[in-house]
């Protein structure tokens, strides 16, 4: 009876590829840097390939968008840092005021609530002051692990300009480790699920921009204080779907609160009909062609990346999920439609 023998060309490739995963797991932080950086690749992309027609070279290109987006950041700092500062030291001042007295209107709300049997949570200053605090105090620990922030903003803008420039030879060289006969299959998706991040990007940026800047005209005429922070705060944070507009909704509702209730009502009201707008037409026109996902995996995926890797997790999560339902639906769901 003959001896039975390893597969030995099996299990090499088991152990290679259980080495791989140990590796990327072990070094995820800096992987994370890798793809936010092929996000902002995605994003400039475009334009290098414009300004490439006209025989601009794309470092040159790139070079003038991260001039230019250091410019309009200067600019809107030189312009709305005082204001911003001021209304933002003024709110920290006021945030303990603020939430005794929105605890004098829960204390009768609750009097009343309590006549049916229920009763409402006491908000709490440090719970307040806190939350700003773990969202950004969790991101800047992900990247303050692996590199340091500030490498790992440099790091990814670096990344990014290697990936524009080199794109083409970048994607001829990951091809190469793709088998002969699923190289037909591959090659037709590199541009397809680059123009899904690129384009969730550039949209999620205008709209952010457009809901601040709503919010931000919209509290002024209601006569909400800090109005220019809560917008500015709206279009950093709604760069992640969801979130800003939950912290904005709060901080701007809890400031009208103690100017009156019925102006509380109005900024609730506010936020809801923004919320609509972005909903119903911004997202869906900037956003929703880009990515083609429903809502719902959106939102799962922004809590897995939130859970993992606090802002910048959840910031990477939807244009990695995008790429990834890019590449199902024309390797499955389009040869299935096709066959059919």
């Amino acid at each position: 009876m003959p001896s039975a023998r390893l597969p030995w060309p099996l299990v090499f490739q088991l152990l290679v590829v259980a080495a791989g995963v140990w590796l990327v797991v072990r070094t995820w932080q800096i992987w994370l840097l890798v793809f936010t950086g092929l996000i902002v690749a995605a994003a400039i992309l475009p334009a290098a390939r414009l300004g490439q027609r006209y025989r601009i070279p794309r470092g040159v290109t790139v070079l003038g968008v991260y001039l230019l987006a250091a410019a309009v950041l200067s600019l809107m700092g030189r312009l709305l840092w005082p204001a911003l500062n001021q209304q933002w030291t003024q709110f920290m001042e006021q945030l303990p005021r603020l939430v005794d007295n929105v605890r004098q209107w829960m204390g009768t709300l609750d009097l009343w609530i309590g006549q049916w049997g229920g009763s409402l949570p006491s908000p709490n200053p440090s719970d307040v002051q806190s939350l700003a605090t773990s969202l950004f105090s969790g991101t800047l620990a992900v990247t303050a692990g692996a590199v340091g922030a500030v490498f790992g903003l440099v790091a990814i803008l670096v990344i990014a300009a290697y990936f524009v420039i080199d794109a083409e030879d970048i994607g001829r060289g990951l091809l190469a480790f793709v088998p002969p006969e699923h190289r037909a299959t591959v090659t037709p998706l590199g541009e397809p699920v680059l123009a899904r991040i690129g384009g969730y990007i550039r949209g999620q940026l205008l709209s952010s921009l457009c809901v601040g800047a709503v919010l931000a005209v919209g509290l002024t005429v209601l006569g909400v204080r800090y109005a220019l922070l809560i917008g500015a705060l709206a279009a950093v944070l709604n760069i992640v779907p969801f979130v800003g507009a939950l912290i904005a909704a709060f901080l701007a509702v809890l400031t009208a609160l103690n100017e009156s209730f019925g102006r509380a009502v109005a900024t609730a009201a506010l936020f809801t009909v923004t919320s609509l707008l972005e909903g119903k037409y911004l997202a869906p026109h900037f956003v929703g062609r880009a990515t083609g996902l429903h809502p719902l995996p959106v939102l799962v995926a922004l809590l897995i990346g939130f859970h993992l890797a606090s802002l910048i997790g959840a910031l990477v999560a939807v244009p990695l999920l995008a790429a990834i339902w890019e590449i199902v639906r024309r390797i499955y769901v389009t040869r299935r439609h096709a066959s059919t």
